[in-house]
């Protein structure tokens, strides 16, 4: 969300305050949350960044860049400080894009998949993968265990449910 707040900032003046305002509370959350605070001071963190999210986004502002970036401001709310509450969540999507990054060249070279069926399959295998990887888990023997049993993976299975704070 930063670097599309810097971007608007860039493409029209009304955005530097906005991404000023982002990146110190972006900065304060990230300075607080080093300390390891209690779910109970998370929760107070979060309560806090929220409303200064919600207050960015009554600005009014004209239609373009900057309009654009606060309505996904808005649109995300209930989810753009889940890594206040949740210390399992990162801050930012950089894993994400990181993980993405091989799949997307590998589309590239080889052009898209020939079907829909496929592409689920290719798909669901890599995030498999990400996944137990992610999880400290061995991706070569998590799949072939999963072959060699015949298991249906159910979202459950592969993504086990992470324990919240408080």
């Amino acid at each position: 969300m930063l670097r599309e707040a810097e971007d608007a900032a860039e493409k029209q003046p009304e955005g530097e305050p906005i991404y000023q305002a982002l990146r110190q509370v972006y900065v304060a959350l990230q300075a607080r949350l080093e300390s390891d605070p209690s779910p109970r001071e998370r929760a107070e963190l979060q309560r806090v960044a929220r409303r200064e999210l919600e207050s960015l986004i009554d600005r009014s502002v004209p239609d373009g860049p900057v309009a654009t970036l606060l309505g996904k401001i808005e649109g995300g709310l209930d989810h753009w400080l889940t890594f206040v509450g949740e210390p399992a969540v990162s801050p930012t999507n950089n894993a994400a894009e990181n993980a993405l990054r091989e799949p997307v060249v590998l589309r590239k070279i080889i052009g898209t998949l020939r079907n829909d069926r496929g592409m689920f399959v290719h798909e669901t295998v890599l995030s498999l993968l990400a996944t137990w990887r992610q999880q400290g888990r061995n991706p070569y023997e998590e799949l072939r265990r999963v072959v060699s049993n015949n298991e249906v993976i159910s979202r459950a299975h592969a993504v086990p449910a992470v324990e919240t704070s408080g």
